[in-house]
């Protein structure tokens, strides 16, 4: 195999590559037991067909592990601190974005509830503020 490919098209590659990583990551949480607050994810599958789900993720690494490998793809590398960084800038981007105000473009909306999700907005932008800063 010609294993001479541009940077570019390495960079589309690994790029697709980590999108199908994060996704199959999260087929694979469904089977884990995780405490979600407004999800419930019901379980209707039998544990013969979860395993094999788990087969085929297993498999899809290893190929995943083999691409990497044969087109000489590299890892891409990234701190903690930029993940958590970027997700905080994600939340508190949404979370702005619910402030009382903020939701009168979706219908109106009582001063009860905007001073309450104002207040609670607040306290969680402040825990955000504080993980950012450790």
């Amino acid at each position: 195999m010609d294993k001479k490919i541009s940077l570019g098209v390495k960079n589309a590659i690994r790029s697709s590559l980590l999108i199908i990583e994060d996704l199959i990551s999260e087929i694979e949480s469904i089977f884990k037991e995780k405490e979600k607050i407004l999800l419930k994810i019901e379980k209707k599958m039998n544990q013969e067909k979860q395993n094999r789900i788990k087969e085929n993720i297993s498999q899809i690494r290893n190929i995943l592990r083999e691409i990497k490998n044969e087109l000489n793809l590299e890892e891409e590398r990234i701190s903690d601190k930029a993940i958590i960084n970027s997700r905080c800038a994600k939340m508190w981007e949404i979370l702005n974005d619910m402030k009382g105000e903020k939701l009168k473009r979706y219908g109106s909306t009582s001063e009860e509830i905007k001073r309450y999700l104002d207040f609670k907005i607040k306290i969680i932008l402040k825990l955000i503020d504080e993980i950012v800063d450790l």
